[in-house]
Parts: C-alpha cells; sequence; structure tokens
C-alpha cells in the first residue's frame, strides 16, 4: 500500500551531487516529498513565497551568493530547517536559529535516517499541537477547543473522563475522544467539582463512577481507572461525601 506524502521538502545546495543524494536518501521515506532542488537561496525564494506549504528545508550553508545563515538572519521562514554542510564550525551558530538538525557532510544514510527520525518526532507533535487547541473553560458548561478551522464545544455532562498522554490530555467523550496539547494538572484546577482528579494521569467525572473495589474506579464505559497513592485520601473523601 502507497503511502501518501505528508510533509514537502525543498533541498537549498549549490552541489548537484549532494542535492541528489538527499533526495535519493528521501526516497525511503515516503511521508517526505521533495517539491523543490535548488542551486540557491534566491531561486528557492519563489516557491516559499507562494502558496504552497513547504514543510521542511534542507539548506546547505556555504553558498556562493546568500549562506543558508545569510538567509534565515534576512527571512522569516516557517518550515523547518535541517543544515547540511562540509563546515563543523557553523554548528554553534546554526542553533541560534532552532534548526530542526545539522548534518555534516559526507552524510551517511544511517546519520540521515536518525536525523529523519527526530524530524518525524517534532513534526508530529506539532501537528497534534494544531490539530487541537484549548480556547477556554466555560463555569459549569463546557470545554471549548478549536480543531483546524472550527470550534467544538465539549459540554461536561458529556465528558466521561481526561486522560493524561505525555504533552497531551486525551478528552474522552460518549462519542469520541480530542488529544489536546495541555497539563492535566492545570485543567484539574479550572474544572467544575463535578470532576475528581483520581490519579497523575486521570480525571474523572463523578457522575461516571459505577464501582469501586479498592482502589480502582469502575466507570459506565467499562473504563478501569487506578487511584494514585498520593490521592486516595482525598478521593475516598470525596466519595463519602456524595454517599458512594
Amino acid at each position: 500500500m502507497k503511502t501518501t506524502p505528508t510533509y514537502k521538502c525543498l533541498i537549498i545546495d549549490d552541489e548537484q551531487f549532494a542535492r541528489e543524494l538527499i533526495a535519493d536518501y528521501l526516497k525511503s521515506f515516503p511521508e517526505f516529498e521533495v517539491v523543490g532542488k535548488y542551486k540557491n537561496t534566491l531561486l528557492a525564494k519563489e516557491v516559499l513565497a507562494s502558496e504552497d506549504v513547504v514543510d521542511v528545508i534542507f539548506l546547505d550553508i556555504q553558498m556562493p551568493e546568500e549562506t543558508g545563515i545569510e538567509f534565515l538572519k534576512k527571512h522569516s521562514v516557517q518550515p523547518k530547517i535541517v543544515f547540511t554542510t562540509a563546515y563543523a564550525e557553523y554548528a554553534v551558530e546554526s542553533y541560534h536559529f532552532d534548526v530542526a538538525d545539522y548534518l555534516l557532510k559526507p552524510i551517511t544514510e544511517d546519520r540521515f535516517g536518525q536525523m529523519i527520525q527526530k524530524l518525524k518526532k517534532q513534526l508530529d507533535t506539532e501537528d497534534k499541537a494544531k490539530a487541537f487547541e484549548l480556547l477556554e473553560i466555560i463555569p459549569n458548561d463546557a470545554i471549548k477547543i478549536k480543531t483546524g478551522a472550527s470550534t467544538v464545544k465539549i459540554y461536561f455532562n458529556e465528558l466521561l473522563h481526561l486522560q493524561a498522554e505525555g504533552e497531551y490530555i486525551k478528552y474522552i467523550t460518549k462519542d469520541k475522544s480530542y488529544l489536546v496539547l495541555g497539563s492535566l494538572k492545570k485543567i484539574a484546577e479550572e474544572l467544575p467539582s463535578l470532576f475528581i482528579q483520581v490519579h497523575r494521569s486521570h480525571i474523572v467525572a463523578l457522575s461516571e463512577i459505577k464501582e469501586r473495589k479498592n482502589y480502582t474506579l469502575f466507570l459506565h464505559d467499562q473504563s478501569q481507572i487506578p487511584i494514585g497513592k498520593t490521592y486516595r485520601s482525598k478521593v475516598l473523601e470525596r466519595l463519602k461525601e456524595i454517599n458512594f
């Protein structure tokens, strides 16, 4: 099954061999698509100024007309930058530009593969962050999140539980779930008393608790949520208050 290209790449290097080598290496990663190969930054500017989205630029540093560093100093560039150069002394200066990686020529296939894995993690994290963004918590009503150009309102009576997943929070509702960049601890401080944090990775709606066995909560959606040691006294006290 063919993988549809996800990320569009430009290769800017004054050496044709270097341009072709990078393009050849990228063939092993079908989620990356080469949309242009240029011998200098001047030729690439037209593409960058167009409406076509470029996600990654493989940028040589030492080039005759304009160096890669000069190019970045003059222009605000959105794509991820991977510097490619034969000169190790540029490494320190390059990191002032928050580049994704720095490849020292000659670029080996193994080193290129390591860079791709690092790049994919960065791009994937950014994609998830763009997919859902927490806008606001409306007291006693709902949570508003942004997904693309749309806004979704998750009403509290539809929210079953929340689960931390790394830097993200999964909001689980009766119909679907949403992965949103954020801190579970901060959300717990803003949610109404309809919810309680029972574990460092879990917040549950009190109305969704069906049963408790020792230090495990069984929810109506069949989920089993552990009660963390540091939360036990608070959780048990809260359950007692609601006669559970």
